[in-house]
């Protein structure tokens, strides 16, 4: 790996792990909010006994990537390690920070949305803040159990803990925060760049696949097709476009056919040689 990636890397860990700390010392703690997974059960631990939980946060990672280190890529582990570190050494030094009390609400939007950020950037830059997350990659890879139910059952735990600690209003707000916290960091890895697969059924396929090559400047496969009513066949084209060029894609292909039949669907990754420029990003970079 080049020293100028590494440095990347490690550079906007940190910055993740700024944002990450800001969100519990202002909007998350004071207000009786609890983080996801290990960090909400520092925040709990610091409830009962007082103790910091910067050195918690360290604390109960540290078992968990003992346990995980023979099982996920060495860079995951050491980045993780890095996150983990950074974290707990911001929320030391940030503290004085002033927090934010006047709207639960706000603060729980604002804590999530500050979190989410953080982790996002973190895991863009294959390292993850720790705990739930690095448990649920481990059983994802050993037991098959998908990294979602593993995030969900960690979030249930922090808001059932919430409630029998704080009260059921505080339990509320502490899923709303989780919630923006799981859009924030979606955000944070597509951005506005969403993709779009599309799939198209039409008697014009030819004029649609050079229409969409020279006009939006994207590749298309063309897959070989049999109707089933009418047992005619026919040629399906097979695209993927941003979120930007997909109204610009319908209005091409109900121009050269009015009775194509076209479906869209979410693209979550796509792997190869479509984020070269095209015509549209030319025109704003």
């Amino acid at each position: 790996m080049k020293f100028k990636q590494i440095f990347t890397d490690i550079s906007q860990i940190v910055v993740g792990s700024v944002f990450i700390a800001v969100a519990y010392i202002v909007f998350i703690i004071p207000n009786n909010l609890l983080a996801g997974g290990v960090s909400g059960l520092a925040i709990i631990t610091n409830h009962f006994t007082g103790f910091s939980v910067a050195v918690l946060i360290l604390l109960y990672n540290i078992p968990i990537i003992i346990w995980a280190r023979k099982e996920l890529r060495f860079r995951f582990i050491i980045y993780t390690i890095i996150a983990v570190t950074l974290q707990s050494l911001f929320l030391a030094l940030l503290q004085d920070l002033s927090p934010y009390q006047n709207d639960i609400l706000l603060a729980s939007i604002f804590g999530g949305i500050l979190t989410g950020i953080g982790s996002g950037i973190i895991i863009r830059h294959y390292g993850s803040s720790g705990g739930a997350d690095v448990i649920a990659i481990v059983l994802k890879k050993k037991l098959g159990i998908s990294v979602g139910t593993v995030s969900f059952i960690a979030s249930l735990i922090v808001i059932s803990l919430a409630g029998l600690i704080f009260g059921l209003e505080p339990a509320m707000y502490t899923l709303v925060s989780l919630f923006v916290v799981g859009q924030t960091i979606d955000f944070v890895q597509e951005g506005f760049n969403k993709k779009r697969t599309a799939m198209i059924v039409s008697d014009k396929s030819q004029e649609i696949k050079n229409a969409i090559i020279s006009q939006l400047h994207r590749g298309v496969t063309l897959i070989h097709g049999t109707g089933g009513f009418a047992n005619v066949k026919k040629d399906v084209i097979f695209c993927v476009v941003n979120q930007f060029e997909l109204a610009r894609l319908k209005e091409i292909v109900l121009g050269l056919d009015k009775n194509a039949f076209m479906t869209i669907s979410e693209t979550s990754e796509v792997l190869g040689m479509f984020n070269q420029h095209t015509l549209w990003e030319k025109n704003i970079t």
